[in-house]
């Protein structure tokens, strides 16, 4: 990158922050707001911002070969290739399956870890904007597939959908001249579990769904509006207002500068129906009687971010920006949903940036704070 182009980036940081501030600000203040800080690896991930609990540049392409025994025991229905599936080179027994989507006419990847004990539990984990079409960060950037590794649920890492906010969109997306449906919540809703039921065994009805960033607001509003599929959601750092003065402006613009493609195709201009339909808060009501675990840091540099090169300090500024958009957000949609009981837990940090590394602690906490108890996926 340049430096007129991390000048340029620079300046535009600027008008973004003076916005992130304004929102957390404006946000009624919390009263014992929970502050805990966990921690784990980190550095630039599928987000766009710091972080990676990964081990290093990804592998070539996987071998059609089981992966190594060790303390990774062929238990369960773990030991056997489902139809459409190879050996992911992630190990852990993560299969990459393609799975036909009608509404999107294209195989959607998959990596899916089944259930240690055949379990018929499922736990969706889903991506950031910047969603690669070779893998789900959860497995490279974090570390989903062996924090999961000993229990009794089949973790579902759909690949793909970079600024999709795994919504149905209204137009075909243009990506590189392609044109794309995105039909991501009729894949994840009506396509996908069919498909695990008859080859993991996993239930239509017994899933949690937790995700990152556009991934954690996307998770919201799938629980909100699938509730006989979900049954618990985890939202870590999401964007759980975007109708709110500014979002408006920050999500088009964020998008647009992943995908280069007209991000109207998505809800239509701002201010129509759909950008509602999709905001977790305006949609509170639907969530107040599922179990949450909802997380935002502080957008203040933590143990993960050290930055060492020019590159490194704009990744981590921009970090810094939008973790406070998320955490005003999230403040806002807490104090919404308080209004009346719930089952929302919150844990604010009191330090972090949008990165990887926190993302990776707060799906372990999640995992035995509500998921595992929730789902009774644990292995003993």
């Amino acid at each position: 990158m340049s430096q007129t182009t991390l000048r340029r980036k620079f300046a535009a940081g600027l008008t973004a922050l003076a916005t992130a501030a304004g929102l957390v600000v404006g946000a009624p203040a919390l009263a014992g707001a929970q502050a805990t800080e966990q921690g784990s690896s980190a550095s630039l991930g599928s987000a766009g911002s710091a972080g990676s609990a990964g081990s290093g540049d990804a592998p070539n392409a996987a071998p059609a070969i089981r992966p190594a025994a060790g303390d990774e025991n062929p238990v369960g229905f773990r030991n056997w290739l489902r139809p459409g599936c190879s050996w992911d080179p992630v190990a852990s027994w993560v299969q990459l399956c393609e799975v036909w989507s009608p509404a999107m006419n294209r195989h959607i990847k998959v990596q899916v870890q089944p259930a240690r004990f055949g379990g018929n539990a499922g736990l969706y984990l889903l991506d950031g904007l910047r969603a690669r079409d070779d893998w789900n960060a959860w497995t490279r950037d974090a570390q989903a597939q062996r924090i999961f590794l000993q229990d009794n649920i089949t973790l579902v890492m759909p690949v793909g959908g970079q600024v999709s906010f795994y919504s149905d969109w209204d137009r075909p997306i243009n990506l590189g001249g392609n044109l794309l449906e995105y039909k991501y919540e009729t894949f994840l809703t009506r396509e996908l579990p069919g498909y695990l039921n008859a080859h993991f065994g996993v239930r239509t009805d017994n899933n949690a769904i937790a995700g990152l960033s556009m991934g954690g607001s996307a998770a919201a509003m799938l629980a909100a509006k699938h509730r006989n599929q979900f049954k618990q959601v985890s939202v870590f750092s999401g964007y759980m207002n975007p109708t709110a003065p500014g979002m408006y402006t920050m999500i088009p613009l964020a998008m647009f500068d992943q995908c280069k493609c007209d991000p109207f195709a998505m809800w239509g201009l701002p201010g129509s129906p759909r950008w509602g339909q999709n905001d977790p808060l305006l949609n509170a009501d639907k969530l107040r009687d599922i179990p949450m675990y909802i997380t935002a840091g502080s957008a203040i540099p933590g143990q993960y971010d050290q930055p060492s090169s020019l590159q490194a300090v704009f990744n981590t500024f921009n970090g810094i920006i939008l973790e406070g958009l998320s955490r005003g957000s999230t403040i806002a949609f807490q104090n919404t949903l308080n209004a009346r009981p719930n089952q929302a837990t919150f844990d604010y940090r009191t330090t972090g940036i949008h990165g990887w590394g926190y993302w990776n602690d707060d799906l372990i906490a999640a995992r035995s704070a509500q998921i595992l108890p929730v789902m009774n996926a644990f292995a003993w």
